[in-house]
């Protein structure tokens, strides 16, 4: 039957208001997007200040290893964790067992790597190489695989509890302020801490930073606690498949001419309530995940055929739009046949660049304010951490995440690779500025320190958003896509590190300071390169497109830069 047909029906019938997308309550609906509150603490602790620790303030030789094992774990159980949870099945559901077992790895591996020093002291086995060895690989290999663990079935649980759209959006939207909530307590923890450190009836620079990771896992215990009891996921998973079900007959219904009044209001009766389990024909999680989008609403309120995306048997018969239009994921069908698309590895790199410029950054600037602007005694006899060391990174955090939420704005005005590019020249120009500061003009660093975190915010979100327009991210295929280059930023990041931290490196002023601003800035330009010489397809861009492109900015940085 024609689509002019079916579009005569009155939409006005079919009011969004009208559905029960899920059965999610208040509590479930908060619980959720607190429920990645522990790995977000943890992670920003990781990657600012774990070097940092091990290698100045407890001065561990194989503090380079636990980053290199750390990050080599987490790109090996990512995937591994990712296919083992599609398959299981057990009576709490298919990721909730994955987010516990998380949890408790997390738990019982992120401590240890704080509390090293006194543990092993408490052995006996404090002077003991091999021992040492052993126990700053295993532990944040551990980590790390918790941390994966938690952050993919937490991550995966989305497209099981809702079907809508504008629902999907908030959880992650909220869930990303609680990410920007959680980077906030580390750091104001950490100023405090370092404030009581310096002083002269205070801690000392180790219980530090081993209160700091004891506050990060209370307050992520609460969280994760929270949400395991709250978040009911067969009963939800359920209700959403239901709810799904119900909307894909009366589209598909409607788009063949067979609504009418009487079928609406059956229809809406349905959906309302709790329908009874069906024998037959259920739709699995994962056949919701790819049959049912997260639902758009026009302005009328009203649902469209364009706002749910059937699987091939689901939408035999009906008129299907595609998204994201003029990406390659939509013409490649088959993994396989990345290995033959220049642009894959083009783009590979491209992510690759950004994320070791901001990761590699974000870790040598500690290093920097201790070693190059010495902002504590050099001559004091106790290792002291100064607290320019939570006080700048702060400064920066902020200025990204203000940036971020700007982007959409400067595409507008500018276009992505102008953007890029501004952003690529504000690295250069901030990066060069930190090869003249020292000791005596260190207070130059309040200055500079926010426009590093523009330049990490414009080119990593811009990054990101260009490799979704040119490849897509959508679709069995263009998972494939985000699992590789989350692999190869993991490896490559975990290497940087590993020889940026090796041996003595870190113990050399000039060493320190090259670094902090020679791979950052290398890796950034080098990026930015790629993007700006790429032979992308010039495709015209609609109205709905760009209405669209903060919301997919958030949702890509969400995933991949986690």
């Amino acid at each position: 039957m024609e689509w002019n047909k079916a579009s005569q029906v009155n939409e006005k019938e079919i009011g969004y208001k009208k559905y029960k997308f899920d059965s999610l309550t208040t509590s479930q609906f908060w619980a959720y997007c607190m429920g990645h509150m522990l790995n977000d603490l943890s992670a920003a602790c990781w990657f600012n200040y774990l070097l940092f620790y091990l290698k100045r303030i407890i001065q561990v030789d194989f503090g380079s290893y636990a980053m290199l094992s750390g990050q080599v774990a987490d790109a090996l159980a990512t995937p591994l964790v990712g296919y083992y949870s599609d398959r299981t099945k057990t009576s709490i559901g298919k990721r909730i067992p994955w987010y516990i077992g998380g949890y408790f790895v997390i738990i019982f591996s992120f401590l240890p790597v704080w509390n090293g020093n006194l543990i092993l002291d408490w052995m006996n086995v404090k002077d003991n190489t091999v021992v040492q060895a052993i126990y700053y690989t295993v532990f944040p290999a551990i980590f790390n695989f918790g941390w994966a663990s938690l952050q993919i079935s937490h991550m995966s649980l989305v497209p099981s509890l809702t079907c809508s759209r504008s629902r999907r959006d908030k959880l992650n939207s909220i869930r990303n302020t609680f990410q920007f909530i959680a980077v906030l307590i580390v750091y104001v923890t950490a100023l405090i801490f370092f404030q009581l450190a310096n002083s002269t009836d205070g801690t000392d620079s180790a219980q530090a930073f081993q209160y700091l990771s004891l506050i990060c896992v209370t307050i992520g215990t609460a969280t994760s606690v929270y949400f395991i009891i709250q978040i009911n996921e067969p009963k939800l998973t359920s209700d959403c498949t239901k709810y799904a079900r119900t909307l894909l007959r009366i589209l598909k219904d409607r788009q063949n001419g067979l609504s009418n009044p009487t079928k609406v209001a059956q229809d809406q009766k349905i959906a309302k309530n709790q329908v009874q389990d069906e024998q037959k024909n259920t739709l699995s999680s994962d056949d919701l995940q790819k049959s049912t989008s997260e639902s758009q609403i026009d302005g009328s309120g009203n649902v469209k055929l364009t706002d749910v995306e059937f699987t091939d048997d689901e939408g035999e018969g009906l008129h299907k739009q595609k998204a994201n239009r003029g990406s390659m994921s939509e013409d490649v069908h088959d993994w396989k046949e990345w290995f033959g698309q220049m642009a894959f590895y083009r783009f590979g790199m491209v992510y690759m660049f950004f994320r070791l410029y901001c990761n590699v950054s974000s870790t040598m600037i500690s290093f920097y304010i201790a070693s190059v602007l010495k902002f504590t005694d050099p001559d004091s006899e106790e290792v002291k951490v100064p607290i320019q060391v939570a006080l700048i990174p702060l400064s920066l955090y902020i200025m990204s995440v203000l940036t971020s939420a700007s982007l959409s704005k400067f595409y507008q005005v500018l276009g992505k690779k102008v953007t890029l590019t501004v952003g690529t020249i504000l690295c250069l120009l901030s990066s060069s500025i930190l090869i003249f500061l020292n000791e005596k003009n260190s207070y130059f660093m309040y200055a500079v320190s926010p426009f590093i975190g523009i330049a990490q915010a414009i080119t990593l979100n811009t990054g990101i958003t260009l490799i979704s327009d040119v490849i897509g991210l959508k679709g069995s295929s263009g998972a494939f896509v985000f699992g590789a280059y989350s692999f190869l930023d993991k490896i490559s990041s975990g290497i940087a590190l590993f020889f940026c931290s090796y041996g003595s490196v870190l113990d050399d002023e000039n060493l320190v300071r090259w670094l902090t601003v020679l791979v950052p800035s290398i890796s950034c330009f080098a990026g930015c390169l790629l993007v700006v010489t790429a032979p992308t397809k010039k495709s015209e861009e609609n109205v709905e497109t760009q209405k669209n492109d903060e919301r997919r900015t958030k949702s890509l940085v969400d995933e991949l830069a986690t």
